[in-house]
């Protein structure tokens, strides 16, 4: 990814360069397609290692070093429901960071119903000795815009706190968001509570609109993906794909935006890792043109 300097631009094309340049991204540890396309990443670009059951720990540690390699920050996910005990952890973390120099991980809970060990949830994970590690030096959680049966704002003000406890830096990476009125919401709420905490919104890069609506129905999103089919792109275009622009131009035009920094975006590359990384590419290098209708944009040549 090519990122040129000193572009004379308006502030909402500005404000999209500035999102799109500081991306981060996420990947499964053993799409070697992926971890070979994160080549073209600028150093230091961080990138996620998912947490799937079929991956072991040996998986994600060869994931985490191969990105490493490559001049990028690795962020795993430890889920909480999966680790097994507190050596299990311990050893999980210990490894990751001596072998592969990571110093960032993303807690969840997981996606299993019962807990392997001890630990039922991340706030469980949280407070384990074993996260006292001497390289780790930011932990992020989720946060979930369009809200969680079980993961209010309650509980994520205590995830929070349990962090800098640790002496780490706390972050929020949130759930799946098709829709800036729910993320922006949440972020304003969240900012008056939190005024440095970093934030990351997720979004989706460009895939299919089936594929969109079956994440988002897997993510529990089901109100924001509404606006995938209501920001006025063409049908025919709609019936192939859709990429977040309309939400990133959203965000660049808000009044106010930069009150709510610390704040970027985090890419779930559902259409695909390479082909997300080369909308962003687009995106970042300012090839690009606004769309007459006031929804989003389109990049050059299209993706």
């Amino acid at each position: 990814m090519m990122v040129p300097d000193g572009d004379d631009v308006s502030p909402v094309r500005a404000r999209i360069l500035a999102l799109a340049r500081s991306a981060s991204f996420e990947l499964s540890a053993r799409d070697d397609a992926a971890i070979e396309a994160s080549s073209s990443l600028p150093p230091g670009s961080r990138v996620s290692i998912t947490w799937l059951p079929r991956d072991t720990d040996h998986d994600r540690i060869a994931a985490a070093r191969a990105l490493r390699d490559r001049g990028l920050e690795p962020v795993p996910h430890i889920a909480a429901r999966m680790i097994e005990d507190e050596a299990h952890l311990a050893r999980l973390i210990g490894r990751l960071s001596d072998e592969a120099g990571v110093s960032q991980l993303l807690v969840i809970g997981g996606d299993a119903q019962l807990p392997r060990g001890p630990f039922a949830a991340s706030a469980d994970l949280l407070v384990s000795p074993a996260l006292r590690h001497p390289l780790l030096r930011r932990i992020a959680v989720g946060g979930y815009p369009e809200g969680h049966p079980w993961a209010g704002e309650a509980v994520l003000d205590a995830k929070i706190a349990a962090i800098a406890l640790l002496g780490v830096t706390p972050e929020v990476i949130t759930q799946l968001c098709f829709d800036s009125g729910p993320i922006l919401s949440w972020t304003r709420a969240f900012r008056a509570r939190h005024p440095q905490v970093p934030v990351r919104l997720g979004i989706a890069g460009p895939a299919s609109i089936r594929t969109l609506l079956r994440y988002a129905r897997i993510c529990g999103v089901g109100s924001s993906a509404k606006a995938l089919v209501s920001r006025g792109a063409s049908i025919a275009r709609l019936l192939v794909e859709a990429a977040p622009d309309p939400l990133l131009r959203d965000l660049a035009e808000t009044s106010g935006i930069g009150a709510l920094a610390p704040m970027g975006i985090h890419l779930f590359p559902f259409g695909g890792f390479e082909r997300t990384l080369r909308w962003i590419d687009a995106v970042a290098e300012g090839r690009f043109h606004f769309r007459g209708s006031h929804s989003g944009f389109q990049v050059d040549p299209p993706i």
